[in-house]
């Protein structure tokens, strides 16, 4: 690595690491001033729109495991109800092993056909004991598949298997079509938009004031390491668009943030009926009963699915912050000349910090100006009628 890039390196690692106590400090302001849970809440990167005319957004929200941080990307995140699925295959029926014993050897062999056919088929209405049948008949001597057979018909009636048919259930799945007409599958939860909008337009509101310098400097060491995140920009641009330097003398200067919300609310969140509570307490209160895990699943055991922080069900969305008619100014401290100006009212398509949006679709209107000093005024504005989600509330297994 020569002289230069080393240089480059470090400028960029200062730049990280200023931009991670912006987001510490920004975090802490709206803990304190929306009177949120500082040891539940994870502020969303970003602004994330909501669609007014269905409830996508908020299905998805819900659907994320946030990371352990304080902050995070929703587009980086595993989905609840995937993992969700790798615990049912990770466990044995109620009745015990009668099919295990009866397949032997090819009761993995059957776990990773059933899977791997509703990966495939995730809109098939073909029960379990259908798909057993085709790989009964495929895979077993012809004189044993008529007794495997009766042996899964029975085990059918277990609460495991009843589990895995409520997932299953296309009732329990809503289809989105955006304007594109790509469509997007999700599991149902509520709230529905419907319902989130009467909530929010009830909520209360507040006025922000934010200094990057004071917030700073009442931060604690583990809110700073618990604000890093996968985005450490100020100017958001995407492919082709270099805010280095830009990025550097932003963030080494600071901002303020001022203005007001006039609705917001924390939103409690439910699973539809695709979710068994009852299957997941079984698994999650008999972390080493070898007659609930099952030892030959490939799908995971307690500790995969369950351990701090790494689990795949170690953290379930409770609760989403939806926020609605706001306006707020950003300053940045820094002086800027016209040109340094004009790349970023050009160039920064995804946004300015905090505001950015990394796909590039949000609710709020921008406006961007230098003031007398030469300093970036940036105003963003939510119009009554339009939705964000700002953020969410994360409990540990197993709430």
């Amino acid at each position: 690595m020569t002289t230069l890039d080393m240089a480059v390196t470090e400028e960029m690692k200062s730049v990280d690491e200023k931009v991670q106590k912006l987001n510490a400090g920004w975090r802490k302001i709206l803990v304190e001033q929306l009177n949120l849970d500082q040891e539940t809440f994870k502020l969303a990167q970003g602004s994330l729109g909501l669609p007014t005319t269905d409830s996508s957004g908020l299905f998805q929200m819900a659907d994320h495991i946030p990371p352990n941080t304080t902050l995070f990307d929703a587009g980086s995140t595993a989905l609840f109800s995937d993992n969700y699925l790798g615990l049912l295959s990770a466990l044995l029926p109620e009745n015990g092993t009668d099919l295990r014993n009866e397949l032997g050897d090819n009761y993995p062999n059957w776990i990773a056909y059933r899977n791997a056919f509703y990966k495939e088929n995730p809109t098939s209405t073909k029960s379990q004991l259908e798909v057993f049948e085709v790989f009964a008949n495929q895979r077993l001597d012809p004189r044993k598949a008529a007794t495997a057979i009766n042996v899964f018909e029975k085990a059918m009636s277990t609460p495991l298997n009843k589990a895995f048919e409520e997932y299953r259930d296309q009732n329990n799945y809503q289809t989105f079509t955006n304007d594109a007409g790509q469509s997007t599958r999700l599991p149902i939860y509520t709230p529905t938009i419907e319902e989130a909008k009467q909530q929010v337009n009830t909520g209360a509101s507040v006025e922000i004031n934010f200094d990057s310098s004071s917030a700073e400097a009442s931060l604690s060491k583990t809110e700073i390491q618990g604000a890093a995140s996968g985005f450490y920009d100020i100017f958001s641009g995407g492919a082709g668009a270099n805010f280095t330097q830009l990025n550097q003398k932003a963030a080494s200067a600071g901002f303020t943030i001022k203005g007001k919300i006039n609705n917001y609310k924390m939103i409690p969140v439910n699973r539809g009926h695709w979710f068994n509570s009852s299957e997941y307490n079984r698994a999650y209160n008999n972390k080493d009963d070898m007659t609930v895990w099952d030892p030959q699943a490939n799908a995971g055991n307690w500790d995969s699915f369950f351990a701090q922080p790494n689990g795949g069900l170690a953290r379930n969305v409770s609760q989403i912050l939806v926020v609605t008619d706001y306006e707020f100014t950003v300053t940045s401290e820094a002086t800027y000349s016209e040109s340094e100006f004009k790349q970023i009212q050009t160039q920064a398509k995804f946004g300015i910090w905090p505001f950015f949006s990394a796909t590039a679709t949000t609710n709020h209107v921008t406006s961007s100006s230098l003031n007398a000093q030469g300093k970036l005024e940036t105003t963003f504005q939510l119009k009554k009628g339009l939705y964000e989600i700002w953020g969410v509330n994360v409990l540990n297994a197993p709430a």
